[in-house]
């Protein structure tokens, strides 16, 4: 799957693009802001986002719901470490598929892969 990755942290933009790429999947682009990624979503068309909840311009949530809005079947993976349950449900209503609270591990990362795929499997009509 392509995924586009937006914190304004490098070493978190670096962290998640390794993990990424280690599981199979293509890191097309990495954004500093979350206004950078809205300016090109439309030509890069990924099928992930992740997206910090503070970052410089936009915040994470907002930046979900215009996302969805201009691609509503792109899967959006909060990263934070702003992590708290009124945090989360409103991550929730504004479109995020999952949650990952920081300091994140490998093992996050593929367990909201896993539901993804499931999610996938299940519209696709495929039988589990």
């Amino acid at each position: 799957m392509k995924v586009c990755i937006v914190d304004d942290a490098q070493f978190i933009r670096q962290i998640l693009k390794e993990i990424f790429t280690s599981l199979g999947h293509h890191v097309i682009a990495e954004f500093s802001s979350a206004s950078q990624l809205i300016e090109e979503i439309e030509d890069l068309k990924p099928d992930i986002i992740t997206l910090d909840i503070t970052m410089p311009d936009i915040d994470g949530l907002t930046a979900t719901r215009i996302i969805k809005n201009i691609l509503p079947n792109t899967y959006i993976i909060i990263i934070s470490a702003i992590s708290q349950p009124d945090i989360e449900k409103e991550a929730k209503r504004c479109g995020a598929f999952e949650f990952i609270k920081k300091p994140f591990s490998k093992l996050a990362i593929e367990h909201v892969l896993s539901q993804i795929k499931q999610e996938q499997s299940s519209k696709n009509g495929a039988i589990h």
